[in-house]
């Protein structure tokens, strides 16, 4: 390979690596931010009596 053929070679390579960065960087500007909005679980309250923790309590034994 000459001079010139290596010259072209790498300017090619070069120009392909710009070409991915400017790609890659619009790609990361367009991008949204977020993908997915969580939801935050509801909290429920629950009343439980002491006659059923009474009544768990002495069928286990």
């Amino acid at each position: 390979m000459n001079k010139k053929e290596i010259l072209f070679l790498s300017v090619g390579i070069f120009l392909t690596v710009v070409a991915w960065l400017v790609a890659d960087i619009y790609h990361a500007t367009t991008e949204e931010k977020f993908k997915s909005k969580v939801n935050i679980p509801t909290l429920n309250n629950y009343k439980i009596s002491k006659e059923l923790l009474e009544t768990l309590k002495n069928r286990n034994q």
